[in-house]
């Protein structure tokens, strides 16, 4: 629980510039909060040491890439050398945890690789590549073990290619309006442009481009997600394992928490007004209230 704080800590300190150190606190805490009202099973989430380490661990791995990315992508910022050498350690490990984030940081990876290529003043290619083959060694090093065929063999239910699509399109579905018929999933995302606009100070102005980044990394999360059920029914013939969908509650909110804080741009900021911003504060600390109300909490 410590560790999931303080990255999002680090989380709310990159995607926004400039806020105080209370300020990120509040934001991580609610991005926590929401996590773990949503949790599937907040036992396999924080105190299952074979959930938390192969779940949790790399999905905080694909909070920093995914925050990373945006804030380079929507900065015209550019990776420095230790940036791109850390991003690609954590692309490895995260690789090795389990069998569907590696093609979650792929697709984030290779997705910001085509939006520089078109739209960054410096694409930085070279650095994209070497992410993404950091993470497909980990990811062949995780399929070519022992243990990983070993497991397989205990589902011999699996292997359905065609069912394996369909499945997962119709597992995806589910998720998708468990989230759409939460009070905290509101709570979260209604939280996230409270802050944007009221809190925080001004971020760098929207262009057409932040339009392609949006879609783009909604395209990204979609996918990484619909691949995560796919895999996880074709090797099991099962409903991806609810210490696998703790992993796809994180992605989902920190990834559409990029991308409500992405949309609050083309708003004006208020955060500039002491008295609007004390406001806002009081009224985002109140959403918190929503996350007593879920259906999750019953």
């Amino acid at each position: 629980m410590a560790i999931f704080l303080a990255v999002s800590v680090y989380w709310a300190g990159r995607m926004w510039t400039g806020l105080s150190w209370p300020e990120r606190f509040l934001a991580s805490a609610m991005l926590c909060a929401a996590s773990f009202v949503l949790a599937i099973s907040l036992r396999e989430m924080l105190y299952w040491i074979s959930g938390s380490a192969s779940y949790m661990v790399p999905a905080l791995f694909v909070i920093i890439i995914l925050v990373e990315l945006v804030r380079s992508a929507a900065n015209e910022t550019v990776l420095s050398t230790g940036q791109i050498v850390v991003l690609s350690a954590i692309g490895f490990l995260g690789a090795l945890a389990n069998e569907f984030t590696p093609f979650w940081i792929v697709a984030l990876v290779a997705g910001s690789g085509l939006f520089i290529a078109f739209y960054h003043p410096r694409p930085q290619l070279a650095g994209h590549a070497a992410m993404l083959t950091a993470t497909f060694i980990g990811l062949a090093i995780l399929l070519l073990s022992p243990g990983n065929a070993v497991r397989m063999a205990a589902y011999p239910e699996g292997g359905k290619i065609a069912a394996s699509f369909s499945m997962g399109l119709y597992y995806l579905w589910l998720e998708l309006v468990r989230h759409y018929t939460e009070s905290a999933t509101w709570a979260w995302l209604g939280f996230v442009a409270l802050f944007s606009v009221f809190v925080v100070p001004s971020q760098p102005r929207p262009a057409a481009r932040l339009l392609v980044l949006m879609v783009g990394l909604v395209a990204a999360v979609l996918a990484g997600l619909y691949t995560a059920y796919v895999i996880a029914y074709f090797a099991t013939a099962e409903d991806l394992a609810t210490r696998g969908r703790n992993q796809v509650v994180v992605f989902l909110l920190a990834g559409g928490g990029c991308v409500v804080a992405l949309a609050a741009r083309f708003l004006p900021s208020l955060g500039h007004h002491a008295h609007v911003r004390m406001t806002a504060l009081v009224a985002c600390g109140l959403l918190s209230f929503l996350l007593l109300d879920s259906v999750a909490l019953g």
